[in-house]
């Protein structure tokens, strides 16, 4: 069976649950770094917690002072300061981690036998390197992200990290739309994939903002587990447990059309 040959509602389920997963997948790389280094991280939906500029944290002794490049002064939610070492491979972490969540999604469709399997690998490496490469090509002049106190932080051109980032994404990208075969198969995906998008992408940003202004309030239902606010993980988890749902019902389709077909 053509793994390629999947219902565009479906594509565009899988694609809104898999904007969560490469979210993730790239937090967890800055997350891995905090948390193992024991500093004590709260991560939200998309960012270490952070406050910049006025008000200041309603408990600053739970938080960390940090100063930006451009000199404004902000707080990091964190038990203790990362060193200047430290600073720069947590900010390296994130954008390795989603070149590597790319990787993997290609891995998966290019040698899993699976269909269901191959169809969650590639449009997870097609959200990944679209998702990161349109961020790359709007961001060589923002003056923010994790590319950016990075390049301060090690005294060179921001452009300098951006753009080997933005070629291996969009190879990713090439990679992934080419194994789709035809045009019309392509179109199918990718407009799935940008509709699915859409509506994650609003919940992620809402959510976060929601996550951090209930830590700085110190709602004992945001606290931190292993690193993560506790909403973060329920819905990462209730995420996991749907595509995990979702594969079990496609392998299931998939073996009673073998069988109606023997």
């Amino acid at each position: 069976m053509d793994y390629r040959k999947i219902g565009f509602w479906q594509l565009v389920i899988l694609a809104l649950l898999l904007n969560f997963v490469v979210q993730t997948v790239h937090e967890a790389g800055h997350w891995i770094v905090c948390e193992t280094l024991g500093h004590g991280p709260v991560w939200g939906f998309t960012q270490l917690l952070q406050l910049w500029g006025d008000p200041p944290p309603i408990h600053p002794n739970e938080w960390i002072t940090t100063i930006a490049p451009d000199g404004e002064k902000g707080w990091l939610r964190l038990t203790s300061s990362l060193g200047r070492n430290e600073y720069n491979i947590m900010l390296s972490a994130g954008p390795l981690a989603s070149v590597l969540g790319v990787i993997f999604g290609l891995s998966l469709m290019r040698w899993n036998r699976i269909p269901a399997t191959k169809q969650i690998g590639l449009e997870m490496s097609l959200v990944g390197s679209l998702i990161m490469s349109q961020y790359y090509l709007r961001g060589f002049s923002r003056m923010s992200g994790d590319e950016y106190f990075l390049a301060a932080s090690l005294g060179m051109p921001k452009y300098i990290i951006d753009i080997p980032f933005t070629l291996v994404f969009i190879i990713g990208f090439i990679l992934g739309v080419w194994a789709l075969g035809d045009w019309r198969t392509r179109l199918k995906w990718l407009g799935a994939i940008m509709l699915g998008s859409v509506p994650s992408g609003l919940f992620l940003i809402k959510a976060n903002a929601i996550v951090l202004a209930q830590v700085n309030q110190g709602n004992p239902l945001f606290r931190p587990l292993f690193g993560w606010s506790i909403p973060v993980i329920i819905v990462n988890v209730i995420v996991c447990l749907v595509i995990w749902i979702w594969w079990k019902r496609a392998n299931k389709i998939v073996y009673n059309s073998i069988e109606t077909i023997s």
